[in-house]
């Protein structure tokens, strides 16, 4: 049972990234994006939270914890990651503009196929990493389909229409079935985890992560930058960091399973922070424009 859950997890992994990336191009426009794009202040902002301070964050804590070292390099990669799709649903969850959301996304899944592949064979030399090849299948799986997306969305409007919430309610399925399929299928190698520090390490660097987003995201409440950084640093970008696992540590299950682990734990726990967010947020999803930093932006 477990080898078949295994490999049903493999065939949902590319699936579940292809649809959830399409999806965001499908709901989000160019023009709104754009907006929020010429904040370069936010932007490198948010670039030192999410790949320096955060893996800075990881490196620290593995120093003091002598974990498995598949499991070490699974939570640097888990680390490194950023620019999760999941951030539209959390962002949603906390009342926020999705264009936002949608905007510190886009800036760092670019950021993440430009900085991880040249990072990751520094970081671990011990270890054969083709960058290149890294790069290219982040770029085709990551940005592709949001190209894409967003192409057919001005073309045919009507039909994507809908099509667009089953590819979203079809991309949630996906996720689902990959976390379960992942954790039930390694879950001999997950008993092997408990104890080691591991799994308690991801909760740590989650909720020191989200701290680092919030600190960095500014200190104009009414904007709500704070929360985006700090949701957008908290939760990394799994389908990255799955591909990487999946391509070059196949024959070591512990790194795929501490992502997946540290991931569900991730999505749980923002899931929680994110509706406690939207008490605080009396100015509704769509109203973020209607601030000045915001409606300076659209200029």
């Amino acid at each position: 049972m477990f080898e078949i859950l295994i490999k049903i997890s493999g065939i949902v992994l590319p699936v579940f990234v292809l649809l959830t990336m399409f999806n965001v191009g499908l709901t989000q426009k160019p023009r709104d994006i754009m907006g929020y794009l010429r904040d370069g202040n936010f932007a490198l902002r948010m670039l030192v939270a999410n790949f320096i301070l955060a893996p800075l964050l990881m490196w620290l804590m593995l120093q003091f914890f002598p974990i498995d070292p598949y499991l070490r390099v699974g939570l640097a990669i888990f680390s490194l990651c950023a620019g999760a799709p999941f951030l539209i649903k959390l962002t949603q969850l906390s009342e926020h503009d999705l264009a936002l959301g949608a905007s510190t996304m886009i800036i760092l899944v670019l950021a993440t196929v430009i900085i991880v592949p040249l990072l990751l064979p520094l970081l671990m030399p011990q270890i054969a990493i083709d960058g290149g090849t890294i790069a290219w299948t982040l770029l085709k799986q990551l940005i592709l389909p949001i190209v894409v997306g967003m192409l057919l969305a001005k073309v045919l409007p009507k039909l994507i229409r809908s099509v667009q919430p089953w590819v979203a309610r079809i991309g949630n399925w996906t996720l689902y079935i990959l976390l379960i399929s992942t954790l039930v299928g390694y879950f001999p190698e997950t008993k092997e985890m408990v104890g080691q520090g591991a799994i308690l390490i991801g909760v740590v660097f989650i909720l020191g992560a989200f701290g680092i987003g919030y600190l960095l995201g500014g200190r104009n409440k009414e904007d709500h930058l704070q929360d985006i950084g700090a949701l957008g640093t908290a939760q990394r970008n799994t389908a990255a960091s799955m591909i990487i696992a999946a391509q070059n540590f196949s024959d070591q299950p512990e790194v795929l399973v501490i992502i997946t682990i540290a991931n569900s734990l991730g999505i749980a726990i923002l899931l929680a922070i994110a509706r406690f967010l939207s008490k605080d947020n009396k100015v509704g999803i769509y109203t973020y424009r209607q601030t000045p930093q915001a409606e300076a932006r659209r200029v």
